[in-house]
């Protein structure tokens, strides 16, 4: 059952609609139709609450985006791109949504049109005289004509006017291959079909297809009741009214009437191609189609309303009952009285907590307009604006900070003026506080603007395989420098900053085969991160000086390094200043581009491996170091990106982190995962020789090394992510 719904964008002012639409269940289609709302209320919240607390009305869809003309369901590309900020665009405005055409609802016809007068054109006019009227929440009704005439129907949403037809006689003249029926049309905006085109009583468009039968090319069927209600219709039977006048439904406004309601019975009987009635009151020797001439003149105006009731489940069980203890009989899909309200009932609890806190408040808004011509705005919060003043008194410009307390904000702020200029934006607030904006930097730190940045700066980024990087038509881009370039030229640093941006890693040659001179050509751009295998570490396989797989001659898969710490090294240096003998190719593989493809194969094991904690532990005799996370960690901003891989096989825990039910599941997506990562096309090997350092992202770049023979000394350290980034962003190469 339909119920009315407030649309979430601003300039519907939550008003109600019988017709709105739920985020998608899809993650990146949600995100989508978030950023083009870019509702403030939306900010801070995971798309799982956006979905179950808001709706869009049917106002801002193109009929583009709907599945046809009549269709409630929206296209899977449909994305809300119209009366966004003012209700301007009659295409979603002057839209008339079509009914709900669910299993079990009952089509009203009813008796009582009056014949029309003046020919065709009389024809279509609305007629206003004999009807019933439903109006929003009042939804389930009976009606009776007397003697034959029952009624039963279920609407949604809309308040409805029912114009009736008589109903035996249109069933005998359909039977016998009536060259006209009559659609059950909106009244507006389309015009009434005229007699004679062919159409069938339908509430949506295209018509209901129906099987045909030899007389009429329409199989009728009738719900047979006992004592059977005459006039109970299902979609898809054809009524034609008497002398072709018109079936209309229309919205309409006012009190509902109520008048009496009368007895009648009849029974029925059925033939092969159609159920026709025959009165109980027949006179012996008088056809059925005689008797029905009459009973349509007599009862022309007899149209009666029974109930009128609000549509919940204890109202319709009460009719139930009270019809079948008068021998009738209420013919209703069993769904409507199973109505499960508790979903609904904590949606709106939610959105009136929201209205409670004062974060649904339009007034609590400022609206900037970018480009009023193409309607193009945002929408920034009092609060916000209050809290990110700069003057003297609220920042701090020697230490960039705020001056105030948290608890000194006042959430329910308001300008007492304000005015916005093209550059600026001045904002007088009613305590008497003067704050001042630069327009262009409250735009950048909008949230749609920061998020469509980091988009853009995503989609630079280079998803490699084998083939790709080691391409000669087309050889990558990626940094290969010199040490003397690289101390002599401040551009050969950013361009080995953006090479790891880029590509994930980037090469140093001529670099002498020392840890010292390693540890220069590092410090030329980042700080050296200290752990416990110190500033910068040497090792080989004849020297372990901690316990870890990479000190033997071993194979090491691709992998990740310290998975066992809070905040994993951002960056990763490797340099071999010595070798003697045969194998030990490094290996690289792009775990950005492994999760891409796993995503795309198996989402569902993608999602899960975003969300498993697992545990990673490093032990030795003085120190024991464990942390939980997720093997994939999504974007906090761009959710359908990764952020970083935490892939290590070697350094796994106990498993202790999972419900023993979910254990299966997670062995059979780790595999997934390592399956990605250990295919031959995917991994880069070459032979990693000294005087040539590597550096490389360690949250996305996973490293392994071939088995080898021979003696091979490694020097090398690790950099801090957050050291990395601020280079990085220092050199405005990220946000």
């Amino acid at each position: 059952m339909s119920k009315l719904r407030s649309c979430c964008v601003p300039c519907c002012n939550e008003e109600k609609f019988s017709l709105v639409h739920k985020f998608p269940s899809d993650n990146e289609r949600a995100e989508q139709w978030r950023r083009v709302l870019a509702i403030d209320d939306f900010v801070g919240l995971s798309i799982d609450v956006i979905r179950k607390r808001f709706f869009i009305c049917t106002r801002h869809f193109r009929d583009s985006d709907y599945k046809n003309e009549a269709s409630r369901s929206l296209n899977i590309t449909a994305v809300p791109s119209i009366n966004l900020v003012t209700l301007n665009d009659p295409e979603g405005l002057n839209r008339d949504p079509p009914p709900l055409n669910r299993p079990g609802t009952m089509l009203p016809v009813g008796q009582g049109l009056a014949e029309p007068k003046g020919g065709q054109d009389s024809g279509r006019q609305e007629q206003t005289a004999n009807t019933s009227t439903v109006s929003p929440g009042l939804t389930a009704y009976v009606e009776e004509s007397c003697p034959e005439v029952s009624q039963f129907a279920t609407t949604y949403g809309d308040d409805i006017e029912f114009i009736n037809v008589p109903s035996s006689d249109a069933f005998r003249k359909s039977s016998q291959g009536s060259a006209s029926t009559v659609s059950l049309k909106r009244a507006f905006p389309k015009p009434i079909p005229s007699p004679g085109t062919l159409n069938t009583i339908s509430l949506i468009e295209p018509r209901v297809k129906v099987p045909p039968t030899r007389a009429n090319n329409v199989l009728r069927r009738t719900i047979v009741t006992k004592p059977a209600y005459s006039n109970i219709v299902p979609l898809g039977v054809p009524v034609v009214p008497a002398d072709g006048a018109p079936l209309v439904l229309r919205r309409i406004k006012g009190p509902v009437p109520m008048v009496e309601r009368k007895k009648c019975t009849s029974t029925m009987t059925q033939t092969d191609d159609t159920a026709v009635e025959e009165p109980a009151d027949k006179p012996p020797g008088q056809t059925v189609d005689e008797q029905d001439d009459k009973d349509v003149k007599a009862n022309q105006p007899a149209t009666k309303v029974l109930a009128l009731l609000e549509c919940t489940p204890e109202n319709l069980q009460r009719l139930q009952r009270k019809l079948e203890a008068e021998g009738g009989a209420l013919c209703l899909d069993e769904r409507l009285l199973r109505l499960d309200d508790d979903d609904e009932a904590e949606r709106d609890k939610a959105m009136q907590s929201d209205k409670q806190d004062g974060t649904a408040d339009p007034t609590r808004f400022l609206t900037v307009w970018i480009d009023p011509k193409d309607g193009e705005s945002i929408s920034v919060s009092y609060v916000w604006l209050r809290d990110h003043c700069q003057c003297e008194e609220c920042y701090n410009v020697a230490t960039f900070q705020r001056s105030t307390s948290i608890l000194d904000l006042p959430l329910d702020i308001q300008p007492a003026l304000c005015d916005v200029t093209d550059s600026k934006i001045e904002i007088v607030w009613q305590d008497g506080h003067l704050s001042s904006y630069q327009l262009r930097q409250v735009m950048d730190n909008h949230v749609d603007n920061y998020r469509k940045r980091l988009e853009e700066r995503r989609a630079q980024l280079v998803l490699w395989d084998c083939a790709l990087i080691t391409a000669a038509d087309h050889p990558p881009s990626y940094a290969r420098v010199t040490l003397n370039d690289l101390l002599c030229e401040d551009s050969v640093m950013r361009q080995v900053v953006g090479s790891l941006i880029t590509y994930g890693f980037a090469f140093i040659t001529k670099v002498p085969p020392n840890q010292q001179s390693t540890e220069m050509a590092v410090k030329r751009i980042f700080p050296v991160q200290r752990t416990l295998f110190g500033d910068m570490w040497t090792f080989s396989e004849s020297k372990m000086d901690h316990s870890d797989t990479a000190y033997t001659n071993g194979f090491l898969g691709p992998h990740t390094d310290n998975t066992y710490f809070s905040d994993a090294a951002g960056l990763q240096v490797l340099h071999c200043i010595q070798f003697n003998g045969r194998g030990g190719e490094t290996l690289l593989v792009d775990g950005y581009a492994a999760a891409e493809r796993l995503r795309e194969s198996d989402p569902a094991a993608y999602d899960r491996l975003c969300e498993y904690p697992l545990e990673a532990e490093y032990i030795e005799e003085d120190k024991h170091h464990r942390y939980v996370a997720p093997v994939i960690k999504r974007h906090r901003v761009l959710t359908a990106a990764v952020e970083q891989i935490r892939f290590n096989p070697y350094d796994r825990a106990p498993m202790r982190t999972l419900a023993a039910a979910e254990v299966p599941q997670f062995y059979a997506d780790y595999r997934k995962l390592a399956e990605e990562l250990y295919r031959e096309e995917v991994q880069w090997k070459f032979q990693l020789t000294p005087g040539t350092v590597l550096i490389f992202d360690n949250w996305r770049v996973l490293h392994g090394r071939m088995a080898y023979s021979g003696k091979r000394v490694m020097t090398g350290c690790y950099v801090a992510r957050t050291e990395y980034q601020s280079v990085a962003r220092t050199m405005g190469l990220i946000e």
